[in-house]
């Protein structure tokens, strides 16, 4: 449900952080082109932040369970039978 929206959100704001990089680097003078490179990387930082929640936003059942199957394994205390008999 949040996959499209994060994405595009986040594909967005990636390319708007790397045409403020390329601005910075290019088109403006060195001096003045500072405040454009760490806007810039702020939106980078940003954009792919919002990548990465689409991508856990989709894929969320997917790592709870493997979360979970990690912490069964991890269990101490006698072998993995041992609570079998409990309901």
């Amino acid at each position: 449900m949040l996959f499209k929206p994060l994405l595009a959100a986040g594909t967005i704001v990636v390319a708007f952080g790397v045409i403020c990089i390329w601005i910075g680097t290019s088109v403006v003078s060195p001096e003045e082109g500072e405040g454009f490179k760490i806007i810039g990387i702020r939106f980078l930082i940003g954009g792919i932040v919002s990548i990465t929640l689409a991508f856990i936003a989709k894929y969320f059942m997917l790592i709870k369970y493997l979360l979970k199957q990690i912490s069964y394994k991890g269990k101490s205390g006698g072998d993995k039978f041992s609570d079998w008999h409990k309901p």
